[in-house]
């Protein structure tokens, strides 16, 4: 009976003790699920900042930057170009102290002072570990110094080293253009003026066109020239008529009682031959004004406006003088369009001067009210000389413009 009771008090404790290793392996084996899951849910992750890069971040966390494809191979759902990270994107990282699977090799970096490997890397070679400092502080949550390479070292922003490049700025330097004459060359050279009786003392003249140009039908007979046409010519007085001299070409206007003779300018013409061996010097039409005939005269060429800058000064109480001649006659005389007043050089009058051509304030019979003073026109004085001044329109408000119009200077010339 003793030996019946001792073997089922033994069999009782062997049930107990496999039913406490049963549990035990349970607890055990719940404890790993936890623990995995919870190893699982806290896997480090990194939340990209402006400025990152898969390249940088591989050097951070796993200690070497041609690890990056083991981040993007975590990331392939959030990452679509490894080329490009944007800021908010939360990256998963290889958890602290695996294993990353072998990577693609790429060519070493060329640190400071350090020398290029001629031999490649072998794909045998220990891949690197993360260093302790980076997952300390990726657990803690510490700030981590951000990898800065030296300056001129290769280092890359993604996928490919980056090239430092000096980029070398310079400052376009500001031209200065050449100011604008006031009154340009090409105005002041055809703008009809007013000269002595006859015209100039000592003007050349046109001997012969020598390439014929077409008689227009019904016009006379007299020659005509076309640009670029030759001409025989007598050179003004006192003038070599050496190669390259320029002359302009003329035709006489009305002559304006009080006034002179009219002086219409029909082109400008450069010597090509010099006169020699008593033969006449040859010339060639390089501009038109207007017909250049073989009759018309010739006076030196005339530059002065080429010196004239700046600007006009408004004036008070200038003198009313009145229009004389309206040049070509048109019928409704327009901008560009010139006319002669009775003020001279000796008035004060200055290449740039401006003028207003105005219908005075009267007083209209049957009315309690005299009509204002009404602008008809702006101009600018572009030929002046001792018997008159020449105004081209600037500016056209009314067209009424005729001989008898009443002019003021409201501008002047420094």
């Amino acid at each position: 009976m003793v030996c019946r009771a001792v073997r089922r008090e033994q069999a009782g404790s062997k049930i107990r003790t496999s039913s406490v290793a049963i549990a035990a392996a349970l607890v055990l084996a719940l404890l790993g699920t936890s623990t995995a899951w919870a190893q699982e849910s806290t896997a480090p992750s990194h939340t990209v900042k402006r400025g990152d890069t898969l390249w940088d971040l591989a050097k951070l966390y796993l200690g070497d930057s041609f690890l990056w494809p083991e981040i993007y191979r975590l990331n392939t759902d959030v990452i679509d170009d490894p080329h490009w990270i944007y800021p908010g994107e939360v990256l998963k990282l290889p958890a602290p102290g695996t294993t990353p699977p072998v990577v693609a090799e790429a060519p070493p970096v060329k640190q400071a002072g350090e020398p290029v490997p001629t031999a490649p890397i072998p794909s045998s070679a220990p891949v690197p570990q993360p260093s302790a400092a980076a997952v300390s502080s990726a657990a803690t949550g510490a700030p981590v110094p951000v990898y800065e390479p030296p300056a001129g070292v290769l280092d890359g922003p993604t996928v490919f080293p980056r090239q430092r490049m000096t980029v070398v700025t310079t400052q376009r330097r500001a031209e200065k253009k050449a100011p604008m004459p006031t009154v340009t060359l090409g105005t002041f050279i055809s703008a009809p003026f007013v000269d002595r009786s006859g015209g100039p003392r000592g003007a050349g003249h046109i001997q012969k066109i020598v390439n014929l140009s077409v008689t227009l039908a019904g016009q006379s007979g007299r020659d005509r020239a076309q640009p670029h046409d030759d001409l025989l010519i007598s050179p003004p007085a006192g003038s070599a008529a050496a190669e390259g001299d320029r002359y302009i070409t003329y035709a006489l206007g009305p002559y304006v009682e009080d006034l002179g003779q009219v002086i219409v300018p029909t082109g400008v013409v450069e010597v090509t031959r010099a006169p020699r061996d008593r033969e006449a010097a040859v010339a060639r039409v390089i501009r038109m004004f207007g017909e250049i005939m073989a009759d018309q005269r010739l006076m030196p060429y005339d530059s002065t406006s080429l010196h004239i800058f700046g600007h006009a000064e408004p004036v008070s109480d200038s003198a009313i003088t009145t229009v004389k001649l309206v040049a070509g006659a048109p019928i409704l005389p327009g901008l560009q369009d010139y006319v002669l007043v009775d003020v001279t050089s000796h008035d004060g009058i200055k290449l740039g001067d401006e003028f207003e051509l105005f219908e005075p304030h009267h007083k209209t019979e049957g009315s309690d009210y005299a009509d204002p003073e009404i602008p008809i026109a702006r101009a600018m004085a572009v030929r002046v000389t001792p018997y008159a001044t020449t105004l081209m329109i600037t500016g056209e408000k009314h067209p009424k413009i005729e001989a008898g119009t009443l002019v003021r200077r409201v501008a002047t010339m420094p």
